[in-house]
């Protein structure tokens, strides 16, 4: 599977997926007009990731300003593919940063990490666009 590097734009996130390092990452606000069509090929390669991974260890940072109920969807399916992946015995480490007064984002990771049998670490920080 080929590594996914996608800029951020004013309605989707950075993605940058490096399947050879083990390092996945997340970042900025998501609410694309078609949600679908933008997670779709990222979910596929990381499913194909959590049946046979590339690298010993896998990192996934997720930094989010903002994301709409379309993205919540692909999200928990990011979360299923890598349930996956913990399930065989992967190491695995989850880090959902939120920024220090962002209350929401916060409690959605906190969410997440009740909602799943994943290591998610919710770490709050002064500004992660630094």
């Amino acid at each position: 599977m080929e590594n996914i590097n996608l800029q951020q734009t004013d309605n989707t996130p950075a993605i940058d997926f490096n399947f050879e390092t083990g390092m996945l990452q997340v970042k900025g606000t998501s609410y694309p007009e078609y949600a679908k069509e933008f997670y779709e090929p990222i979910l596929q390669s990381l499913k194909e990731y959590a049946i046979l991974p590339t690298a010993p260890k896998t990192t996934v940072i997720f930094k989010f300003h903002y994301f709409n109920t379309g993205t919540n969807s692909f999200i928990t399916g990011i979360f299923k593919e890598l349930e996956k992946l913990h399930k065989q015995g992967h190491t695995l480490k989850i880090d959902w940063y939120h920024e220090r007064d962002d209350d929401d984002m916060r409690e959605l990771g906190e969410y997440f990490a009740t909602l799943t049998y994943l290591p998610i670490e919710v770490i709050d920080c002064e500004n992660f666009d630094e």
